[in-house]
């Protein structure tokens, strides 16, 4: 079986280099001490692989001189083949305004720096799980909800995305910046619309 493919970028060597020696016992690592030079390797491997042999996660320093975590997130989240790749933020800062604009801009978790080694491969193996897991339940036949008798509006089809890949209610909030309220009217309505006693069952329309 295939390793687990993960990116490390962080300018400190000596963190990069640690992070690399105990991650590659169980990983494939890829490592880059620039986050200019990591995206430049991520775009090679898109246009000559067609994106075969990217990570599968990417543990990014938010502190890094050349340009630092939130602009390589930005440029990920851009790029169709980059955008979903779990990201997780690795920082020594501990100020929750820096870690609630991470999370606005969609990274999956914060690990601060230095990392024990347990944290490390308890996170990394976690994300690699959830994120395996959520690819192999398959898409949403989203050509199959358009053609009901009663389609899904454009934003039930965006929260019937989101429950196919079992996502909470909060979740649900949280990405697609909704309120509590809104958020169960509209798993309501779409439970509705495809008769699902419960919003598991919407795993009918999956491919």
């Amino acid at each position: 079986m295939d390793k687990k493919r993960v990116m490390i970028i962080d300018d400190d060597v000596e963190t990069l280099k640690l992070m690399k020696k105990q991650l590659e016992v169980l990983y494939d690592v890829i490592d880059f001490a620039s986050g200019e030079y990591a995206l430049e390797y991520l775009k090679d491997r898109q246009v000559r692989n067609g994106g075969e042999g990217l990570p599968n996660l990417i543990l990014l320093d938010i502190m890094m001189k050349d340009m630092d975590g939130y602009e390589v997130l930005n440029r990920l989240k851009l790029n169709e083949g980059f955008k979903k790749i779990p990201v997780v933020f690795l920082t020594g800062m501990t100020d929750e305004m820096s870690e609630c604009k991470g999370l606005e801009m969609d990274v999956v978790d914060y690990l601060k720096k230095p990392v024990a080694s347990t944290v490390l491969f308890a996170r990394v193996q976690h994300y690699l799980d959830l994120y395996s897991d959520q690819e192999e339940r398959g898409k949403l036949d989203e050509d199959k909800l358009k053609s009901l008798p009663e389609p899904l509006t454009d934003r039930e089809l965006e929260v019937a995305r989101l429950m196919a890949e079992f996502r909470s209610d909060r979740e649900i909030c949280d990405i697609l910046y909704i309120s509590m309220p809104y958020a169960k009217k509209l798993v309501a309505s779409i439970k509705e619309k495809l008769a699902l006693e419960k919003r598991g069952d919407i795993r009918r329309y999956l491919i």
